[in-house]
């Protein structure tokens, strides 16, 4: 009788030893956009639920958004001392710290922000681009930047003493290069300082331009593709390192190039959305140049990309490989 009930204490402990390992490893993915923008409720928390439920049990991914754990800049810190597990981050809020990482700021080179992430992802994961503290598990971009603008900008002639909002030095290059005056403004500030008449415009994707009510101030479209920033989804190294494999197998799975193309397409929705309030309004003006006027802003652009290419070999061959990543990227779409 001793035997028999040692024997189902022995398996009772089992069993719950058994659900208690079977209890999901809850990871915090910190957000520093508010829950309600289009990043956090129509791609990371899906994201997070999916990945959740793809680790067979595993895991258990809590988006916190808004900012909870550390403003925009602190997100690559947070991850590194573990205070979130996962986390949305923009190297080039750390200028300098991740050689080569502005290449997505080029101008002219793309235009699909579902094409140019999946590159991104692959200069990644062939070691291209590197960010050393932390895996990452996608890469994605904004949309291209455009010129928009408190005064009529019809053609490349239009843009000469134009004071445009421009953050960092490949875009501030760009501006230059078109003939106007780069000035740094943070985005949260750029619709006071045109109303100000500090600036006459600035330089931004479509989305950005609803979201801070810029497009109130600048009436002004000119859609030619300036180049995007990059922002990338990364984990906590140690964490991912512990993780049970079928969690490591689900963040692969839903990470990479099909995080980065579920960015890209609901992006490009929602920047449809911006095109179209803008053509249906007529008190605001786009121009979608013809090809002889795209050319000549090209043309213009130009020295910018050889300028960075010519910094050293590594940017060289690097925007080779960028290259080559966007057209097999464009041919799998």
């Amino acid at each position: 009788m001793f035997f028999k009930k040692g024997a189902l204490a022995c398996a009772a402990l089992v069993a719950l030893a058994g659900s208690v390992s079977a209890e999901p490893q809850k990871l915090t993915f910190s957000v520093f956009e508010p829950p309600q923008a289009f990043g956090p409720s129509k791609v990371y928390g899906p994201w997070a639920k999916e990945v959740s439920e793809a680790s067979n049990g595993t895991i258990e991914v809590e988006m916190l958004a808004g900012g909870q754990l550390g403003a925009p800049a602190a997100q690559l810190e947070i991850v590194q001392n573990g205070v979130a597990d996962l986390a949305i981050i923009i190297p080039s809020f750390t200028p300098g710290r991740f050689p080569g990482n502005e290449i997505a700021e080029l101008p002219f080179l793309w235009s699909d922000p579902s094409v140019a992430g999946v590159a991104i992802t692959k200069l990644v994961e062939d070691g291209d681009l590197e960010y050393p503290g932390v895996h990452v598990l996608a890469a994605d971009v904004t949309g291209p930047y455009q010129v928009h603008a408190s005064k009529s900008v019809g053609s490349l002639d239009d843009m000469a003493g134009l004071r445009l909002r421009a953050a960092g030095p490949v875009f501030a290059a760009a501006a230059a290069a078109l003939g106007a005056t780069p000035v740094g403004v943070p985005t949260p500030s750029v619709a006071e300082n045109i109303s100000r008449g500090v600036l006459d415009g600035t330089l931004q994707d479509w989305t950005l331009l609803d979201a801070f009510r810029i497009i109130d101030a600048t009436p002004n479209h000119f859609d030619y593709p300036l180049g995007g920033v990059t922002a990338l989804l990364v984990m906590n190294q140690k964490v991912f390192d512990g993780l049970p494999d079928d969690a490591k197998a689900a963040l692969k799975e839903l990470g990479g190039a099909s995080f980065a193309r579920r960015w890209g397409e609901v992006l490009k929705a929602e920047e449809r959305v911006v095109r179209e309030k803008v053509d249906n309004d007529p008190k605001q003006t786009a121009v979608y140049p013809e090809e002889a006027e795209a050319r000549r802003w090209q043309e213009a652009l130009q020295p910018v990309v050889d300028d960075w290419a010519s910094k050293s070999d590594g940017n060289a061959a690097l925007l080779e490989a960028f290259k080559a990543a966007l057209a097999a990227s464009a041919n799998a779409e």
